[in-house]
């Protein structure tokens, strides 16, 4: 019995080791495929743009962070940025404020609630429905606070939306072409990493989170959108429905590209990789961000993540080399799963995604990948959130309930 059983498990653990290294593989054909797909930016195309930046509290080099968006190349008066907090105690409005004084020729907005604003469990969302009734144009773009960019952002993410007439971005939902792009999104990378903590932070979104979007990206096309940035246009938002809809949902940025995709417009990954500014990161920030995320995949694509299992090769092989009683060839598989897993994504982040962080740190790559893992693993023990200082439960389909 104990042969047969032992027998089995290597069996399973090599075809999970085999739909790796498949894996590895189709991910870099996936950025590569990526990388050779995004329309090239033209100055001559500059739509209105209304930047909508929802504030919570102060993140690593916020004042930085905010002020990039005010040095973009982008004509000043086809933009205007909002930002705006629930409380208007909110340390951040006093940065904004700043912003506001510092770059004087700029259209800058801080916005506060009104007495009657909707109530939700996902304080962003109603965040941005405050926000919104200030937006003066017509292509939305929503971007978390922890954002850098750099001067060519809105060039690049406005790219997938020139078309000849630039009213087709304020018509867009009268059905007339359900071809057309509904929504950009951009995949980001760390950036200002002070920690080990915020270093295996970055080492997760570079050579784990953002290869699997591209994976998702080339096998079934895409039908999410990432709170790093979304571009949408105004008329598309009111035909999917608004915010309102999303104002106890944990995936607010997951449902709005799904409901984009569902209407049968296109999302477009932008080939622009926007920067997350981590700073200075405790273990325990850094532990309870991840497994949000984990818990919110999770709860948005059920199926899909349980299949990520086999994307963690070096674990699957540790696993494979004890039960190959720590032979030769125990030793070997895991030996080649180890320069599956470093060339894969070596590849993926020098040449695709220009992410530094991988090359920096990467003597903590496999500590990264026992700790996603063992994120894998505490993400079906538990339902409960921290966001933002406030704890959640998460309710089955991906709902938000306040824990008192």
């Amino acid at each position: 019995m104990y042969f047969w059983a032992i027998t089995a498990v290597r069996v399973l653990l090599g075809l999970g080791l085999a739909a790796y290294a498949v894996y590895a593989v189709l991910a870099i054909w996936a950025a590569r495929q990526w990388s050779r797909t995004a329309p090239a930016a033209s100055p001559n195309w500059t739509p209105a743009i209304t930047i909508l930046k929802p504030l919570c509290g102060v993140d690593a080099e916020a004042w930085e962070n905010f002020a990039s968006f005010c040095r973009v190349d982008y004509p000043p008066d086809r933009l205007q940025i909002l930002f705006g907090a629930l409380d208007p105690q909110d340390p951040a409005l006093e940065l904004a404020r700043r912003v506001q004084t510092e770059f004087p020729h700029h259209d800058i907005q801080v916005c506060l609630p009104p007495a009657d604003a909707v109530q939700g469990n996902n304080r962003k969302v109603c965040n941005l429905l405050s926000m919104l009734p200030h937006a003066k144009h017509d292509l939305l773009v929503l971007c978390d606070s922890d954002m850098r960019v750099r001067p060519d952002y809105l060039l690049r993410i406005a790219a997938p939306f020139e078309t000849k007439d630039e009213r087709a971005v304020e018509s867009q939902s009268s059905g007339r072409d359900r071809a057309a792009v509904g929504l950009v999104t951009c995949p980001y990378r760390g950036a200002s990493v002070k920690s080990t903590a915020a270093a295996l932070e970055a080492l997760s979104i570079g050579a784990d989170f953002i290869p699997s979007a591209l994976v998702s990206r080339a096998i079934e096309g895409v039908s999410f959108a990432l709170g790093s940035t979304i571009a949408i246009p105004r008329a598309i938002l009111n035909e999917i429905g608004g915010f309102e809809p999303l104002v106890d949902e944990l995936a607010d940025d997951y449902r709005i590209g799904n409901a984009v995709h569902s209407a049968g417009y296109r999302i477009v990954i932008s080939d622009y990789v926007i920067e997350d500014v981590i700073g200075q990161e405790r273990f325990s920030q850094m532990w309870s961000r991840r497994l949000r995320w984990a818990r919110t995949v999770r709860s948005c694509r059920p199926a899909g993540y349980a299949s990520t299992i086999i994307t963690h090769g070096l674990p699957l092989g540790i696993l494979f080399l004890g039960a190959a009683g720590f032979s030769g060839i125990g030793w070997g598989v895991l030996a080649t799963i180890c320069l599956i897993r470093a060339a894969s994504s070596l590849t993926i982040t020098l040449k695709y995604t220009r992410d530094p962080n991988l090359l920096r740190w990467f003597v903590l790559l496999p500590i990264s990948d026992l700790l996603s893992v063992a994120l894998f693993v505490a993400s079906y023990c538990g339902r409960h959130i921290m966001w933002r200082g406030e704890k959640f439960r998460l309710l089955p389909g991906g709902k938000l309930q306040r824990v008192r």
